[in-house]
Parts: C-alpha cells; sequence; structure tokens
C-alpha cells in the first residue's frame, strides 16, 4: 500500500475527506500529514485542515496554510549570436566605427535613462484592491479586508502576521525587527522561506491572549485565522486585517502594495514590486515563447492518497509560468483535488514534479510511482521524468513560488536556464 510509512496517521483520514470541500476553496488541498512531535505541520494552502486537526490534538500546530518563505537580480541567460568572422584587415576600420557608434547610443540611452523617472517613482496606490482611500498617504488611514473595513490608527512599529506566506511578504517590506513574533511553522525551514531571519524571535500561536502579549500595533493575517480570534484581539483595540495572497502575476503585485500601504511603507512596496515583477517577466520572457511545451502534473502522496494540482493552484500557477502545460487542468481539475492511479493514467503527463516534503516521504513516493507496473505506459514514468521540487517554492503564498517557478523552468528547458536562479529577494533595510 502506498505511504505505508504513515499509516500510524491512518486515524484522522475519515476527517481529511470530510474536509476536501472546504480545502478546495483555497490554493491547496487538505493534504494529511504525518504528526511532527504531536503537532501536523501543513502547507500554507492546507490551512482549512489544520484547523479542525487543532481540535483534535493537544499539541499546538502552526498555522499550515501551512505556513511556510534574499536579495535578487535574477540573471537570465541571454542568447546572442555572432557575425561571420571577418579578416583582421577589413574588420579593424569597421570595429573602430562601431565601437563609436556603441559609445554614442550608450551615452544617450544613459540620458534617456536619467531623464525618465524609475518603474517605482511611476507606480502609484490607485486602483490597488484593498486601499480605502489612495490619496490619503496620512494616519490614519483605512484598509478593506476580508474581515471588513479596519482602520490603522498610526504606523504600525510592531507587527505580527501570523501566517508564513505573509511573514514572508512582511519581511520583504519592512526591517527586521519590526516583525516581532512568528509562529512555529516560520521558523520552521521544511516550510518557511525566511526561516533563518526569524530564529530568534518570538513564537506565537492563535492564542489571543498570546498574540496580545507581544503588543502589536497591527495584526495581519490570511482568511484561515478563526473568527473568534479575530473578534477578541479587536476588542482590546488591535487592528486585523485579513487578506488573500493570491498568486496571479498581478494579484501577487496587488498584495505587495497593500501591505506595504498598511505598514506605511508604500515606497518600499513600490521597489519590490518593480523587483518581482521584473524577475518573473525575464522568466516567462523565455517560458512564454516555447513551443510545443510538455505536460507537467503536480503530485503527492499523503495519507495513501493521491492529490493533483489543477487550475487556480498555486502549483498550477508555477507550472505555466514555468513554460508547462498544467495537465490536471487540461483533465478539468480546478484547485487540489485527489485522484486515483487511474487517472494520474488518463492525465497523462509527460514529466511529474513532487512538491513534498523529503520529511514527508517524497523520495519513497518518488520510487512508487517510478517502479508501478500501472504507470508503466505513462510518460513521465516511461520516460524517468519525475522530479522532487522544494515544495516551500511551489507551495507558499508569496512571492517565493517565483522561484519554484525557475526552478522548475530549469527542469523544462535546461539549455534556456543552465544557471541557478537567484537565491533570494531583497529584504527592507
Amino acid at each position: 500500500m502506498w505511504g505505508s510509512n504513515w499509516r500510524w496517521i491512518g486515524w484522522f483520514a475519515v476527517l481529511v475527506v470530510g474536509l476536501v470541500v472546504v480545502a478546495c476553496s483555497s490554493e491547496e488541498p487538505p493534504q494529511a500529514q504525518p504528526e511532527a512531535q504531536s503537532a501536523a505541520v501543513q502547507t500554507e494552502e492546507q490551512q482549512a485542515q489544520a484547523q479542525a486537526q487543532q481540535e483534535l490534538v493537544t499539541a499546538e500546530q502552526p498555522e499550515a496554510e501551512a505556513e511556510q518563505q534574499q536579495e535578487t537580480d535574477a540573471a537570465v541567460a541571454q542568447v546572442q549570436q555572432a557575425d561571420e568572422p571577418q579578416s583582421q584587415a577589413e574588420t579593424s576600420g569597421a570595429e573602430q566605427e562601431q565601437q563609436t557608434e556603441s559609445e554614442t547610443q550608450a551615452e544617450q540611452e544613459g540620458a534617456e535613462q536619467q531623464s525618465q523617472p524609475s518603474q517605482a517613482a511611476t507606480r502609484t496606490l490607485e486602483g490597488v484592491r484593498g486601499i480605502v482611500d489612495p490619496s490619503n498617504t496620512g494616519w490614519p488611514r483605512e484598509v478593506e479586508g476580508l474581515n471588513g473595513i479596519v482602520s490603522i490608527p498610526a504606523k504600525p512599529m510592531r507587527i505580527i502576521t501570523a501566517s508564513v506566506g505573509h511573514d514572508e511578504m512582511t519581511l520583504a517590506l519592512v526591517p527586521n525587527d519590526r516583525l516581532v513574533a512568528v509562529g512555529s511553522a516560520t521558523k520552521n525551514h521544511t516550510y518557511s522561506n525566511v526561516a533563518d531571519l526569524v530564529q530568534d524571535k518570538a513564537e506565537i500561536s492563535r492564542d489571543p491572549e498570546v498574540i496580545i502579549a507581544q503588543s502589536p500595533d497591527v495584526v495581519v493575517t490570511s482568511p484561515f485565522f478563526p473568527v473568534e480570534a479575530i473578534d477578541a484581539l479587536q476588542r482590546a483595540g488591535i487592528p486585523v486585517i485579513q487578506t488573500d495572497l493570491i498568486q496571479g502575476p498581478e494579484e501577487r503585485i496587488n498584495s505587495i502594495l497593500l501591505m506595504g500601504y498598511i505598514f506605511g511603507e508604500e515606497q518600499r512596496a513600490f521597489e519590490f514590486a518593480d523587483e518581482v515583477q521584473a524577475r518573473y517577466e525575464s522568466l516567462i520572457a523565455i517560458t512564454g515563447a516555447k513551443s510545443p511545451q510538455p505536460s507537467v502534473l503536480a503530485l503527492t502522496q499523503y495519507s495513501d492518497t493521491l492529490w493533483v494540482a489543477g487550475g487556480n493552484s498555486t502549483e498550477g500557477g508555477v507550472i505555466v509560468a514555468a513554460g508547462g502545460i498544467n495537465a490536471a487542468e487540461v483533465s478539468g481539475v480546478q484547485g487540489n483535488q485527489t485522484t486515483s492511479l487511474e487517472g494520474v493514467i488518463a492525465m497523462a503527463p509527460e514529466i511529474i514534479i513532487i512538491a513534498q516534503p523529503l520529511a514527508f516521504g517524497a523520495e519513497e513516493f518518488q520510487q512508487s510511482l517510478l517502479t508501478n507496473e500501472a504507470l508503466a505506459e505513462v510518460p513521465a514514468i516511461k520516460n524517468g521524468a519525475v522530479y522532487i521540487v522544494e515544495s516551500k517554492h511551489f507551495t507558499t503564498l508569496s512571492y517565493w513560488n517565483i522561484r519554484g517557478a525557475e526552478d522548475l523552468a530549469r527542469i523544462l528547458w535546461p539549455d534556456d536556464f543552465s544557471a541557478p536562479p537567484a537565491e533570494t529577494f531583497s529584504l527592507a533595510e
């Protein structure tokens, strides 16, 4: 039986099935994962299940939306074509003329660059979803979250987000010391892309009293944060804003600008939005022109259950950005859904990616796929094209999934992406 390493958590499998409908409305599946020291940690889009499991276990579970996260300048390898070689005698004069032309052009371009404002300078708050009055850059200011319109009385210097994706976004927008506390999953390198930056921070749970004890000026968090906890924090006079972290290109930029406005860091948000957009556009400038594009299936297994990521899923967005075709979406799957061996056979992917932590059996799952006779004719299995990828790049609800797309592009188009992508994104100073 597949996933035998996790049979000991089978006791809550029925609960997992019961939560499928809820989880499919979010970014990721309610994948059942093994307990780690009596607390199961999921990926950021698995929060709905995490909350239900919290009622069944005594240990505190991190927000496994599931809570999972500097400098970037993504270098894109560009192919340059050389002219036919000429004899040295013929080329000496031409080269000198070309050099003069190049210098003149460079001077002109430099002058134009200096006369034109940067994109960050041209960005505005107009049209940013969630900002009530874009012309108001003073305090107090209002934003509209999923929990309604919230007034922020002054620039928040003590911030809590209680969500891995939000923690990752926050550290890109404000100096590290303004994020005063994080959940345990943000400290966990398995789920978090910013774990190295937060090891010394206070650790919080979703208990309102624990959060209130940190005296935050604002709490920005995910749609999965408990309503009763929000009510308790608001009664204590703490502004709480729930925001989505939707991973389309436009939505990603909107989240950066909205959170920058909440924190009073509009200029940094403009600059970082430019950085993230440039890195994304550098990628798709190459991958978007590729043809034919391979069929890619994001497949995982938790508690003997297979999951695929279809349309409107985080992994699906990564696949498309990397220049692949989402096999699950082509088969009609939306969001994250369970499947079967027969389903995998019918999807016939050319490449399978496993965005599952090694600690939760990714390698064992990979081998079980490659050796399963029933799957022998699936193109990805037949050609050995089954890859384990860094799950926190593929499932996090932050700009870090651009890194996931860069990682996948190196698998799909190795000739175009021979150099590894930039390790990190920039941080606020």
